[in-house]
């Protein structure tokens, strides 16, 4: 760098004394003709050298630059190919993410359906509602055993929660699509030296996706161990119930104590 400037000045110098030398009038050229003379030799001379040894080395530094670290050959492929796979997969993909899947019939179940496919967070209060008025609402205190009713309850809480779940989990991968998309056109057209720039915003994306992922695996996990519950507790009320009922044969039979 240092080098650079100092041709620069070189070559600023040197102009300015070229440019003299032509305005001076030919009698003041007469009487300072030998110094002009001497100075225009050192110019040509070894400034000259100096000058086109430094344009060499310019050169050289550029070509290295191109060839080794930032080659535009391989640059210029990279962004064909990604241009390539935008051409031939982006319109694809997002007409197969857009599929509606949606099938029920009867309106409460089309609005309950249309909000838990929604992909939008905003949704989850209509959806508690629209989720009472589909399944029907917890019975009250004494309308059944204490048993059932804990049970009807924690299962609509499960059922609720897996599918607020599930609305937060596809407003996530449309985020994470989006960002995906982002990256993709950032790497058509990033410049050489910032690659690393835009894959740590790549990795970044990438570890929420895995974030996302484990959420739902852990809930997942919380379901199993519910339904291994409720298996549980139903066995206990059967147990419970034999109980009882081998104790009421009991005591019509006069065996009881």
């Amino acid at each position: 760098m240092m080098r650079l400037r100092r041709s620069e000045r070189i070559a600023f110098s040197c102009s300015a004394i070229v440019l003299l030398v032509l305005l001076v009038p030919t009698g003041a050229y007469a009487q300072f003709g030998g110094l002009f003379s001497a100075i225009l030799g050192t110019i040509t001379g070894p400034i000259g050298g100096a000058l086109t040894e430094i344009n060499t080395i310019r050169t050289e530094v550029l070509r290295t630059e191109q060839e080794v670290l930032f080659p535009v050959a391989l640059i210029e492929e990279t962004r064909n190919y990604i241009a390539t796979i935008k051409a031939s997969y982006r319109g694809w993909m997002n007409s197969v993410f857009a599929i509606r899947v949606n099938s029920a019939v009867l309106p409460a179940s089309q609005s309950l359906e249309s909000e838990f496919l929604s992909a939008q967070t905003g949704q989850i209060p209509g959806f508690t509602q629209s989720y009472r008025t589909e399944y029907g609402a917890q019975p009250a205190v004494g309308a059944a055993p204490q048993v059932n009713l804990q049970m009807m309850d924690i299962e609509d809480a499960t059922a609720k929660d897996a599918t607020e779940q599930s609305i937060a989990a596809d407003q996530a991968t449309q985020t994470m699509l989006q960002t995906a998309q982002k990256i993709e056109d950032q790497a058509e057209a990033t410049a050489p030296g910032t690659a690393d720039m835009v894959a740590a915003e790549a990795r970044t994306a990438e570890l929420a996706s895995i974030a996302m992922q484990q959420r739902l695996l852990a809930y997942q996990l919380r379901e199993a161990a519910m339904e291994l519950a409720q298996r549980d507790a139903v066995l206990k009320q059967s147990t419970t119930n034999m109980q009882n009922l081998n104790q009421q044969l009991l005591n019509q039979l006069g065996g009881g104590q």
